[in-house]
């Protein structure tokens, strides 16, 4: 619809709008199509109550490659919210913050062409580092996408960051058991209808709070939730320290992957159980794969360590027959874990 003002045609965009919203509505109610919407900016996705409420960051870093050693972070975005331990509903967007950094080194070609950011863009800008640090004193968990990848990085450019429990959107929730066949953020969005501007920071952490304040398709649960229930249970990484070369095919069939020992990380087949399943899994080891002379390592993660280098110890030793040695009082842990706590669900 246009109108006239002082000679000039005028389009009423809010009819427009309005128009286009029941377009929208019918081309999903036909059957026929699938309509997605550009994410716009939220202030609250619930209104205030009595619930007592914590507070939780979703983070997300633009680097200058995969090498947390070499690469640099030039751009932070993170996101700060409060929510319900319980239900995992999310209350007020309490601010969101980005900011650019100089690595003091060209940004490649490749870097620029995903990102958008350019050495132009980053040249003498710094991370707030006081900003950082007060709000992550307001927090209990961090979350990020790719909290494996993040968490790296971020540990080595801000210390505060090893400090607090951290969550990954990512793996902490079975999308495919939901119906979401990939777990990538962009993917993530589309299944839960909306699309966001990908790879910068700030955008991808609101995509991600927008998709975790989002009920699953398959359980119908608040994807916090899920994600809160997932962070809180400890899981033990189990290492086939020094398995026969011939063996590694029937690990890779059994779902243990390979880490190359690149980064500093043990070099070895690995997989990560829970509780419930450690002793089956470490009996199925010792049947299985490693010989009269070679012992299952075993290490317990919590949240407190979850995705960072502290990961890659090797922890308890397992010898045949002496599984659950590390879940005995005074089992040996390494010094940089934190096993004081069976469950983390007091702290997020």
């Amino acid at each position: 619809m246009q109108r006239v003002e002082n000679g000039c045609r005028i389009r009423d965009t809010a009819d427009m709008e309005y128009s286009l919203e029941q377009m929208a509505r019918s081309l999903v109610e036909s059957g026929d199509y699938r309509v997605i919407s550009r994410l716009e900016l939220q202030a609250e996705y619930h209104p205030p109550d009595n619930t007592p409420k914590l507070a939780a960051a979703v983070v997300d870093a633009e680097t200058t490659g995969t090498d947390p050693d070499r690469d640099r972070i030039i751009e932070l975005g993170i996101s700060h919210f409060e929510y319900d331990r319980q239900t995992g509903r999310i209350y007020r967007v309490l601010g969101s913050w980005e900011w650019l950094e100089d690595p003091g080194f060209s940004i490649s070609p490749e870097i620029t062409k995903i990102t958008g950011i350019t050495d132009q863009m980053v040249a003498g800008h710094r991370i707030d580092d006081g900003a950082v640090n007060d709000l992550l004193n307001r927090v209990v968990l961090v979350i990020a996408h790719n909290a494996d990848f993040d968490r790296l990085f971020l540990e080595r450019r801000l210390p505060a960051f090893a400090a607090k429990h951290w969550a990954c959107s990512r793996v902490d929730i079975d999308w495919k058991a939901e119906g979401i066949r990939s777990s990538a953020l962009e993917f993530v969005a589309y299944s839960l209808g909306f699309f966001h501007e990908r790879h910068r920071a700030a955008s991808d952490c609101r995509a991600t709070l927008h998709a975790l304040a989002q009920p699953l398709p398959g359980t119908g649960r608040l994807a916090l939730q899920a994600l809160l229930e997932q962070a809180r249970l400890p899981t033990w990484r189990l290492s086939a320290r020094d398995a026969a070369i011939e063996k590694k095919d029937f690990l890779k069939a059994r779902g243990y992957a390979w880490s190359p020992g690149e980064f500093g990380r043990s070099k070895c087949w690995y997989r990560d159980v829970s509780d419930a399943g450690k002793a089956a899994e470490v009996s199925w080891l010792q049947a299985n794969v490693m010989g009269p002379d070679q012992a299952v390592w075993a290490l317990r993660i919590t949240a407190r360590d979850r995705y960072s280098d502290r990961c890659w110890s090797w922890g308890e030793r397992l010898d045949i027959g002496s599984e659950g040695a590390a879940d005995r009082p005074g089992g040996r842990w390494n010094a940089v874990m934190t096993p004081d706590v069976v469950r983390d669900d007091t702290l997020v």
